[in-house]
């Protein structure tokens, strides 16, 4: 069994207890753990992915960019200021493409392609420890808005501007679509989410709008 956390792993004790520490105020829905059979490959000194062992390899080799990833969102936007950035790929049961947990990107297994298309959720998560993490759901739109235009800029850097242009036209396109089908209640960024659950305004809308 291996426990890591969204903090800096700082190893496990000899009685067994795994020990983890975090220096900057979060809120609390960034806290996450993960408990498994895990292994860890490293990409670079303060990168690395964390999976079952059947995957693990697999998945260092789809997320290898992490580290450029990184470094290109450092001339962009300034310093990482949170020791590390690891990602664990979850299994299949994981209902989101990823959380932007500090420290440890969970990630869904659905990203590994083979052909690395599925690279922006890193981008994107990765963007969201420049651009903040807000405390309201009707701010939603805020916090994951400026982390989409950070992730096209961080594309943009490491994989040309071709590549970006064609994931955001897709986004694009995905969100008229999307758009088409909801009630206009939904198009409104400032969302007023009274009597509703916060889910019903999870869209393309707080994204890419």
């Amino acid at each position: 069994l291996t426990v890591v956390m969204s903090a800096e792993q700082l190893g496990q004790d000899a009685d067994g207890a795994f020990r983890f520490r975090m220096t900057h105020p979060i809120p609390s829905y960034l806290i996450a753990l993960a408990c498994g059979d895990i292994a860890f490959r490293p990409i670079s000194k303060r990168c690395g992915i964390w999976a079952e062992p059947s995957v693990v390899d697999g998945a260092r080799a789809e997320f290898e960019d992490t580290e450029s990833m990184v470094q290109a969102a450092e001339k962009l936007f300034g310093p990482y200021r949170w020791g590390r950035y690891d990602l664990i790929v979850l299994p299949p049961s994981f209902p989101f493409g990823g959380m932007e947990n500090p420290c440890l990107t969970f990630a869904t297994p659905t990203a590994l392609a083979g052909d690395k298309s599925g690279v922006s959720l890193v981008a994107h998560e990765l963007a969201h420890s420049w651009s903040g993490n807000l405390a309201t759901w009707r701010d939603f739109w805020l916090n994951e808005g400026f982390t989409v235009y950070f992730e096209q800029r961080i594309m943009e850097a490491v994989y040309g501007p071709e590549r970006a242009r064609m994931e955001w036209r897709l986004a694009i396109d995905d969100l008229k679509r999307e758009m088409s089908e909801q009630e206009p209640w939904l198009h409104v960024l400032h969302i007023d989410l009274a009597g509703k659950h916060p889910d019903d305004g999870f869209s393309g809308v707080p994204y890419t709008k």
